[in-house]
């Protein structure tokens, strides 16, 4: 066995027992602080009943669908790989995921109504499920005609759905809650996760309502920063919002010329971490240069013994980063199943 099937046993091992501890590692916990201060401010623009402002300012704001569905879709590309033993896992994966939509689509954390639904929640349970086969359109029909009712003119989609149609309610939620181009939502790496679960939906299952306003949305993608890459809003750096756009424009096709200023700028601005270096690789296969021996090399050499790899920053709330081992074990496994 090489070092590249070592580490890929490590780290299907490793994910194995945080499956069965339910994936502690993979949660995302909101301090009390943090959530009494989102009801105020949710309350104060939108109004809230006394007694929903103080059930949900004591709300324990725990999310973790949202990374079990980034781990599952690593689990899936080892069953593809031939590790059978995956797949047991993959469905009982699915089977949380599902559990986990609160009524119309999925939050980042399940059942604290104040928070809105999410367009990167639903694209990622989009993706898990319906690789895994268990996606069916009585949990996407409504969750995906909400996501096309936040559609912009310009193909973008608001990260967070407003559930009301006034048009001044939405512009208000997004004032409150949303980030990239003038606080309106128009985030590049979720609308790129969005409209990837879309455009998996529309070639596994069926048409959907976000179906015609995937091209839309790449077009509006295509607009990279001049240096090649995608600025994130959520995410710390580049490389995941890149990764995450060059997928999408890959999979529609006709947007070499994006796809190859990306990967001039990732050949040259190399990522010192495991997760980013997995996020690279991942974004370089995309553009057409799969992974050398060397660059996999480097990250199984910094895979721990345990099999997982380090808890590097991923998400970024502009207060406080988050990063998981769990997750980066998942981001390094995939980019070690990426060899020709």
């Amino acid at each position: 066995m090489n070092t590249v099937d070592a580490a890929v046993s490590r780290a299907i091992a490793y994910l194995a027992r945080q499956h069965d501890a339910v994936y502690p590692d993979a949660a995302h916990v909101m301090g009390a602080y943090s959530t009494a201060k989102f009801v105020d401010v949710y309350a104060a623009r939108f109004g809230l009943p006394a007694a929903h402002v103080q059930k949900f300012s004591r709300f324990h704001c725990e999310g973790k669908a949202f990374h079990i569905a980034l781990i599952t879709d690593a689990l899936q590309d080892a069953v593809e790989a031939g590790h059978g033993e995956c797949r047991p896992l993959i469905e009982e994966n699915a089977a949380y995921l599902r559990k986990s939509k609160d009524g119309r689509s999925w939050r980042y954390f399940p059942g604290f109504e104040p928070l809105p639904y999410d367009g990167d929640s639903l694209g990622q349970s989009a993706q898990a499920l319906i690789r895994a086969g268990h996606a069916v359109p009585d949990d996407f029909d409504d969750a995906f005609a909400l996501a096309a009712a936040n559609a912009w003119d310009d193909g973008a989609v608001s990260t967070f759905f407003c559930e009301n149609p006034d048009p001044q309610q939405r512009t208000a939620l997004n004032k409150i809650w949303g980030r990239g181009r003038d606080d309106t939502g128009r985030d590049a790496e979720v609308v790129a996760n969005l409209m990837y679960g879309a455009l998996l939906y529309e070639r596994h299952v069926g048409p959907c309502t976000l179906g015609p306003l995937i091209g839309p949305a790449a077009t509006w993608l295509a607009q990279q920063q001049p240096m090649g890459f995608w600025r994130a809003s959520w995410y710390v750096g580049v490389y995941y919002s890149t990764y995450t756009t060059v997928r999408l424009l890959h999979a529609l096709g006709g947007y070499d010329q994006a796809t190859d200023r990306a990967a001039r700028f990732l050949t040259q601005a190399q990522a010192s971490d495991p997760l980013n270096r997995a996020l690279t690789t991942l974004a370089l296969t995309h553009c057409g240069h799969p992974p050398t021996h060397r660059e996999l090399g480097l990250i199984a050499d910094s895979q721990f013994p345990d099999g997982s790899w380090e808890a590097i920053p991923l998400l970024d709330n502009h207060a406080r980063v988050w990063g998981s081992r769990a997750v980066t074990t998942g981001f390094c496994l995939k980019a070690l199943l990426a060899a020709p």
